[in-house]
């Protein structure tokens, strides 16, 4: 194979901008092609755990960061009926015991803070990709408005219904998962004075549960809440929803969450998918990363910081093998597919698990880990945020 010095990443997504620049740091000449005109403000709150947080301290990232995000107190389990607290996770001590902080941050705040980092020459909007040719020495993307561009090796960063994906390694794409999700941004100023404390609090009850957590420095809570639902239909990744919709979904809440829900004035929805897209994540010189590869369930909010580990390690196998580009994929395959099939394995048994009350329910949770992982719910926490794709991509 020639050596790899031109990397096309498909998809201008918080994984695909991540990608890109680990790949600059590595020396590579980088465009990312992204089929939206824009990139506007767009999705909600988004967890940065520690073993992410690894990989912006790598890139230089890690200050405009933290001023960038809320360091929450803890991951806190209440009943959404009484509130009454089931556990807790304490978080204000993440460097000490993880490695690195944990972080909450809006997504169009982490989007721009990767996109500032970025050269703007590099980025091109409104290009869809059509297709993708394999050839010996290159790759070949072709794009829906007729124009085309080569590059010695092409990341497929274009998330759950990547086109890449489709167009390389087939599959079967994603599969509903069963539940559908509302989100919103609520102003603090709208809320009763301690409704919302600095956890990460999981709201749990029958057939789905509510995640709320500060961003933005605390002035909004974003509010994510779930609901088992069959009957999903919709393509589109968020939909325009109702605060009476949102409200009627969740009848049994007690006060603490019907408040939070009523105060959610403007509401999306969207159904959860996930799902292995294929059996193989490179190909050649083509290789997928984040939501291309491994969609999974927002329960352990690891969807982005896998991403953000594929970006790093996929940078640096590229650089160490720049003269051997399909040993380098390989190698990032290699590396990265247990991790991220064993934490989709999670987050799906994880979500069955969301509205325990009853200690024999937290039981049953404590034998199914022990029986499947051979591990704990707390033991498989640490695993994931302990990890660091810094020093352990090799």
């Amino acid at each position: 194979m020639s050596r790899a010095s031109r990397v096309a990443v498909v998809g201008a997504g918080l994984g695909g901008l991540c990608v890109a620049l680990a790949l600059r740091r590595q020396g590579f000449e980088v465009d990312v092609f992204e089929q939206a005109p824009e990139l506007g403000e767009f999705g909600a709150g988004i967890n940065v755990s520690p073993n992410a947080v690894r990989v912006f301290e790598a890139l230089g990232l890690s200050q405009r960061l933290h001023d960038a995000s809320f360091q929450p107190a803890g991951i806190a389990w209440r009943s959404w009926k009484d509130g009454t607290l089931q556990k807790v996770l304490p978080l204000d001590t993440a460097r000490e015991r993880f490695g690195a902080p944990y972080y909450v941050i809006h997504r169009s705040d982490l989007h721009r803070l990767l996109a500032e980092a970025s050269p703007a020459s590099s980025l091109h909007l409104n290009k869809r990709c059509s297709q993708i040719e394999l050839r010996d020495r290159s790759v070949g993307i072709l794009f829906a408005d007729g124009t085309s561009h080569e590059a010695d090796v092409v990341i497929g960063s274009d998330g759950i219904r990547s086109t890449v994906r489709k167009a390389v390694f087939g599959g079967e794409g994603p599969r509903y998962s069963g539940y559908m999700c509302w989100r919103s941004l609520v102003p603090v100023e709208t809320l009763p004075h301690g409704l919302q404390d600095g956890y990460v609090t999981n709201w749990g009850g029958a057939n789905g549960f509510v995640v709320s957590y500060f961003v933005r420095r605390g002035t909004f809570v974003n509010i994510i809440a779930v609901r088992k639902n069959p009957n999903w239909t919709e393509e589109s990744w968020s939909v325009p929803s109702s605060n009476d919709e949102l409200v009627g979904a969740f009848p049994e809440v007690g006060p603490a969450v019907g408040e939070l829900l009523r105060q959610a004035k403007q509401c999306t929805k969207w159904g959860q998918f996930t799902g292995e897209h294929a059996p193989q994540w490179t190909r050649g010189r083509v290789a997928l990363l984040g939501d291309a590869a491994h969609a999974m369930l927002a329960t352990f909010a690891q969807g982005a910081a896998m991403a953000f580990e594929d970006s790093y390690v996929l940078a640096q196998w590229l650089g160490r093998y720049r003269d051997d580009p399909g040993r380098a994929l390989a190698g990032y395959e290699a590396i990265r597919k247990p991790r991220a099939t064993r934490i989709q394995s999670l987050s799906r048994a994880e979500v069955a698990f969301k509205n325990i009350s009853s200690p024999m329910e937290r039981l049953s949770r404590q034998w199914t880990y022990l029986t499947r992982f051979g591990s704990t719910p707390g033991s498989a926490y640490r695993w994931m945020f302990e990890y660091d794709p810094v020093a352990r991509w090799h």
